[in-house]
């Protein structure tokens, strides 16, 4: 298996030791940090089997069956239901099963992708979050209205993204395309300067 290496590893602001963002006086408001290893497989239910491969997929991943736009977790891995008959199993390595165990589980209803190599996993989380996020998405991101357990296919300015809404701080969770993960990580790196921005690596 060809060995994983993020996008973002040579990326000056994530070199130890590098002071990042403006620091105001106090606590840093913006959190930003990559999240990897992670394993990110992608199935898509064929249109007359779609009730068949959520149950055989929720049974693989021992979690719960997502309502459309939401996620179901456990400590180390979700489902998220991003479009009809669409959903993202993403979670550390071993805690989701490989694509070819999940292929054989879903033969015959679904068709699996990995997509652990293509995507970047960035993670916004603190209180200003949802303000240094609302720059380049126009999502409204406010617990009213995309509460804790969202997840949904949207846009990162020109570039398309799965986001979710992991928890209460808020974290926000953006899965990217690796070829535009150094954009899309500059691009918040600077939208939460303001705030206070730090960056855990």
């Amino acid at each position: 298996m060809l060995e994983r290496r993020s996008a973002l590893a040579a990326h000056p602001l994530l070199q130890p030791g590098k002071r990042v963002g403006l620091q105001p006086v106090g606590a840093a408001a913006v959190t930003l940090s990559e999240r990897r290893p992670l394993t990110i497989l992608q199935v898509s239910a064929f249109a007359r089997t779609v009730a068949e491969a959520g149950i055989h997929l929720a049974g693989a991943l021992e979690l719960e069956l997502p309502e459309p736009n939401r996620l179901c977790s456990d400590r180390r891995k979700s489902l998220r239901a991003i479009g009809p008959g669409v959903w993202q199993a993403v979670g550390d390595e071993g805690a989701v099963p490989t694509a070819a165990a999940l292929r054989a589980t879903l033969s015959g209803v679904a068709t699996v992708v990995d997509l652990s190599h293509a995507r970047t996993a960035l993670q916004v989380s603190g209180p200003a979050a949802a303000r240094t996020l609302a720059k380049h998405c126009g999502l409204d991101l406010y617990a009213s209205h995309f509460p804790t357990g969202s997840a949904t296919n949207t846009r990162f300015g020109h570039v398309g993204m799965t986001l979710a809404r992991l928890d209460d701080a808020p974290t926000f969770e953006l899965l990217v395309f690796r070829g535009y993960a150094e954009f899309v990580f500059e691009a918040l790196a600077e939208a939460a300067a303001e705030f206070g921005l730090q960056i855990v690596t």
